[in-house]
């Protein structure tokens, strides 16, 4: 029997991406985006797609919401849309995934972002993602230190600029990574290959001189 991962976002650039890659390392995923019919900022959509799942080994949390506005000209609206996609969609599955994978093992994976880094450098017109990645980075290094005693790996993975209509609204310029380039990253922190990996927030940099 195929293990079963969840991954958010999936219709997304990079979040399609992290699905093909998972359904080439033999697992049964489940996409979960607004575009396929689940919010996953609903606490109801969110329990009733987890709910068809008898039991669950990978998690990846990909959502996210890019609306790029001047702080003093961002709505309310447009704040709870940004953090509800990335963090409270995050919350909700991640929640759903520990009383899953409580039965056994498992793995979280948080796609998180440069701009979720402490010194990393910030964009104008960016202040709810920032804040949502941020917020990620910090969600995931909680759920480590819960997930550990019952044999759940939860890890980050922050990569810089990745090319997709999100970085082209976002107006980055510069050397930008592939999304399948992360998904590759994503994928081997979903698989029982990196245990016993916990804890690690990864920084993939395509400006990285080191990168090859």
């Amino acid at each position: 029997m195929k293990p079963n991962a969840v991954v958010t976002g999936g219709s997304g650039a990079i979040g399609g991406a992290i699905v093909e890659e998972l359904r080439v390392r033999g697992f049964e995923v489940t996409s979960l985006s607004r575009s396929e019919g689940c919010d996953v900022s609903d606490e109801s959509q969110v329990r009733v797609a987890f709910g068809r799942l008898r039991s669950l080994e990978a998690l990846v949390n990909c959502a996210a919401v890019l609306i790029k506005r001047p702080f003093a000209e961002l709505s309310a609206h447009e704040w709870d849309e940004q953090l509800g996609a990335c963090l409270r969609g995050a919350f909700l599955c991640s929640r759903e995934a520990f009383r899953l994978m409580q039965r056994g093992s498992g793995s979280i994976v948080m796609l998180s972002s440069l701009s979720g880094l402490v010194g990393a450098e910030k964009f104008p017109g960016m202040a709810a993602y920032v804040a949502a990645k941020s917020g990620l980075a910090g969600l995931s290094e909680a759920l480590a230190v819960e997930g550990r005693p019952l044999g759940i790996r939860v890890n980050t993975v922050s990569p810089g600029a990745v090319d997709t209509p999100m970085l082209r609204i976002a107006g980055v310029e510069g050397p930008s990574l592939r999304p399948a380039e992360v998904a590759r990253i994503v994928a081997w922190l979903a698989s029982p290959e990196s245990a016993p990996l916990s804890g690690a927030n990864l920084r993939v940099d395509p400006s990285d001189p080191v990168r090859h």
